[in-house]
């Protein structure tokens, strides 16, 4: 799955596993994650590419990268997902977008 600046994620590996992030930034083989409260913009935490779940769109074109709005993300996120577990269990459940993968021109 791609990963994108911007996508929230899901950490696999770690102490921090289990834990949704904003993926930041990526450089090389490794992605600059923050959650807006123990990691923040100001001291992300770098991981590897595949310690890491891409979940769906990015943010919004235009958001500003901080710590509120990557807060509030993760929040609307995180109500979404709850919302899909609470489907009946007979229900297809709803499949999310994953992250675009990048346009090339």
């Amino acid at each position: 799955m791609k990963t994108e600046p911007g996508c929230p994620a899901v950490s696999l590996a770690g102490h921090d596993r289990g834990r949704y992030v904003i993926i930041v930034a990526e450089v090389g083989e490794r992605v600059v994650l923050a959650d807006g409260r123990i990691r923040t913009v100001a001291s992300p935490k770098r991981k590897n590419r595949k310690h890491i779940q891409a979940a769906s769109q990015p943010l919004p074109v235009g958001t500003p990268v901080t710590d509120e709005a990557i807060r509030r993300e993760l929040a609307r996120y995180e109500k979404l997902l709850r919302r899909k577990s609470a489907q009946e269990p007979g229900q297809k459940p709803q499949e999310t977008e994953v992250c675009p993968e990048p346009q090339t021109e």
